[in-house]
């Protein structure tokens, strides 16, 4: 592969990868508004979400996140044991969804799934990597 060839490709890559984060980003901007997470790109928790819903009065509030704090243990144990399975069975999804789709869909599947997986990483992240 001639020089040229090379940094075209490498130029390609960090564009794509550019776009990813930048759509991610954009994404996770835009789904911020929806419920006003305090942070960029932070999702508000489940308590912001029922308060909000549901008007929950300060205590209900307050008790509702001890009920979540004192189960969150338990629940990431849970989840640390499934992942592995959900994650090959979206992969074995993710490739079954590739093989029906024509080139130029592909390119825009890997993008979609790109960016996905983005603000994925970025809302694990803020979370603490849950």
């Amino acid at each position: 592969m001639t020089r040229s060839r090379l940094a075209a490709s490498g130029l390609l890559a960090l564009v794509f990868a550019l776009g990813a984060l930048v759509g991610g980003a954009a994404t996770m901007l835009a789904d911020r508004t929806r419920h006003g997470g305090d942070r960029f790109g932070e999702r508000p928790s489940f308590v912001q979400i029922l308060k909000e819903e549901l008007v929950l009065t300060a205590d209900q509030e307050q008790r509702i996140t001890g009920i979540l704090d004192r189960h969150q243990p338990a629940m990431d144990s849970i989840w640390g044991t499934v992942r592995p399975q959900f994650e090959a069975e979206r992969q074995t999804v993710r490739n079954e969804i590739r093989a029906l789709l024509e080139p130029d869909q592909l390119k825009k599947y890997e993008v979609l799934i790109a960016r996905r997986d983005s603000i994925r990483r970025v809302r694990g992240a803020l979370r603490g990597g849950r």
